[in-house]
């Protein structure tokens, strides 16, 4: 999966905070080529009605080549299942679905995630990345926030008991990790957890 000219992606709304027990929906779409520029003038007037809906946190983007198609991998994620599911119901999405077989070339795959496994849920047709790949991302993602929020917070927490001053670090941490660290360290790393693809 190439990282090239990715679509804008939508920051998390301020109004609704990640929760740790939301859910992701994981689109895989392949783009024939001559529909390129019209699927993604698509995706932006979708992506931007789609910031309007209540329980929606945010969207990420990747792009790149599946042999002579451009490959969408799409994370959107919601505050709730709740949220996904009133969004997947809604008129907008039911009128916008009606003209994605325009541009598509195969199948449209979807699949529901909770927390961070969609970080790590393998792409269409690819291997999944060892265990130990995962566990260097999320240590590579977890451990400077560790150490950003226990800077931060260490002189509002003195005092206080030793669990509760590392559980007000680790909510930020966790949330920080959702959104936006793990899809960057996915986006950056993904030739080295699927080399197959790269």
């Amino acid at each position: 999966m190439s990282d090239a000219a990715p679509l804008p992606q939508t920051a998390p709304s301020p109004a609704t905070p990640p929760h740790r027990d939301g859910v992701t929906l994981v689109i895989t779409e392949y783009v024939r080529p001559s529909r390129v520029a019209k699927y993604e003038d698509w995706a932006r007037e979708l992506h931007s009605t789609l910031a309007r809906h209540p329980g929606f946190v945010g969207v990420h983007v990747l792009r790149g080549q599946s042999g002579n198609v451009t490959e969408y991998v799409t994370l959107v994620r919601f505050a709730s299942r709740a949220a996904l599911a009133a969004w997947r119901v809604s008129p907008e999405y039911a009128a916008a679905l009606q003209q994605l077989p325009e541009f598509t070339a195969a199948e449209v795959d979807y699949r529901e995630s909770e927390g961070l496994e969609a970080w790590f849920d393998r792409p269409t047709r690819s291997v999944a990345p060892p265990l130990w790949k995962n566990v260097v991302v999320g240590v590579v993602g977890v451990y400077p926030l560790i150490l950003i929020f226990n800077l931060l917070f260490a002189p509002f927490t003195k005092g206080w008991p030793w669990w509760l001053a590392i559980l007000s670090t680790t909510i930020p941490a966790t949330l920080f990790l959702n959104w936006p660290v793990l899809p960057l360290l996915s986006r950056l790393l993904r030739r080295w957890l699927y080399p197959a693809r790269g």
